[in-house]
């Protein structure tokens, strides 16, 4: 059998992650890990650090 779910609680709980990415993001309050840490970019000659925002999937580029 499986397991009955509370329909109001999912919908709850859906609009929380749905919301969450557009209030913290759009106020510039992004949860930035990093995808690829030591790449090389050879136009500038530096190390070049790629991040993902882990709510909304925005990504960033910074040198070092």
């Amino acid at each position: 059998m499986s397991n009955v779910t509370n329909l109001k609680q999912f919908k709850k709980q859906q609009l929380k992650k749905k919301n969450k990415a557009k209030t913290f993001c759009k106020s510039g309050f992004h949860q930035w890990k990093i995808t690829n840490p030591n790449q090389f970019d050879v136009k500038k000659g530096k190390l070049v650090t790629n991040f993902q925002c882990t709510i909304c999937g925005k990504t960033k580029v910074t040198l070092q």
